[in-house]
């Protein structure tokens, strides 16, 4: 299996910055439609139709920023595990996975009110942008997907599941 599938669940954050790709490309396509169109027509002079354009260099920013929030979150297959963040992606080998833990989230170098989930490698602990909620005030990280504790202790059970089917090797199914 080469396809990474997302272990975190789906919550508001995921619909919404869908919703927001949606509208950033249906806005994206609507512009080069009209400013094609008039300039077509000769209705605007060629300035007039740049301007319009120059909105798609923002358009392009915001699309990729939404696109990077929408798929956030922890990621696994045959072959490894995969952190999304919004501007780094880290992939790891099921054989450098160590473990996974909940400590909380660091927000410029200082602990957080969250937890968020952390994984264990050989090269060292990384933390995902997949955090627990809290109800405590203080400091947070809003980056990534924020999971009820029932759906968070549920996501760590589900990663050691996987990583100790994967260190086990091939089950061999005997009839």
């Amino acid at each position: 299996m080469r396809r990474w599938r997302r272990v975190d669940p789906w919550g508001f954050r995921q619909v919404f910055t869908g919703f927001m790709v949606l509208a950033g490309s249906t806005m994206a396509a609507v512009v080069v439609v009209f400013a094609g169109r008039a300039l077509a027509a000769g209705t605007v002079d060629g300035s007039d139709a740049l301007s319009m354009v120059g909105a798609l260099p923002i358009l392009g920013v915001w699309l990729t920023f939404a696109f990077r929030m929408h798929l956030t979150g922890i990621y696994v297959n045959d072959e490894g595990l995969r952190l999304r963040h919004i501007f780094r992606t880290r992939t790891f080998r099921w054989s450098e996975v160590t473990g996974f833990e909940a400590r909380p989230a660091l927000f410029l170098g200082e602990p957080t009110v969250r937890d968020a989930c952390w994984v264990r490698t050989t090269g060292g602990d990384f933390e995902s942008a997949v955090q627990r909620r809290s109800r405590e005030m203080g400091w947070r990280k809003d980056i990534g997907p924020v999971l009820s504790s029932d759906d968070f202790e549920g996501m760590l059970a589900q990663l050691d599941a996987e990583r100790a089917s994967r260190r086990s090797g091939p089950q061999v199914v005997r009839r």
